[in-house]
């Protein structure tokens, strides 16, 4: 009986601990531009044809929140900064939907902070070419095929 009613603690004690494995990881695959054998199975979930999917569909529903026909939301997007980087952004948004086509999953973890980090251009007051940097660094990682393999 003392089984059943520990099940739920350890389930959250796994993901839990394989969140903080995956911190680690992305930390390492950032830190090198080298691939590396022992997070080979983070890369493989970065490149995963359902991960890219779903951030091509998260940079498009940023673009898409940016319109100024559509009122405030509660995101403190800066709409201004997205709206002038547009075709940028959905163009970053096809090189992940293309999924026949392999990226690098550096690229993919880059992108991925832009998109969750509050400190990134499209939430700050950093400026448009601040955004155009980030965004061309994101495509150029992505397409690096150095650490992809």
């Amino acid at each position: 009986m003392e089984l059943n009613l520990l099940a739920p603690v350890r389930h959250w004690e796994a993901r839990r601990a394989l969140k903080v494995a995956r911190r680690r990881a992305d930390a390492e695959l950032l830190a090198s531009r080298l691939p590396s054998p022992r997070l080979a199975w983070r890369s493989a979930e970065l490149v995963a044809a359902g991960n890219r999917v779903s951030l091509a569909r998260s940079v498009t529903d940023v673009v898409h929140a940016a319109d100024e026909r559509l009122l405030l939301g509660a995101s403190p997007l800066h709409r201004a900064t997205v709206r002038d980087c547009r075709s940028e952004l959905l163009a970053l948004a096809s090189r992940l939907c293309d999924v026949a086509s392999p990226v690098a999953p550096r690229g993919v973890l880059l992108v991925e902070r832009l998109l969750v980090d509050g400190e990134s251009p499209l939430y700050g007051d950093g400026g448009v070419d601040r955004l155009r940097a980030e965004v061309a660094r994101c495509d150029e990682e992505l397409t690096a095929r150095r650490g992809a393999d």
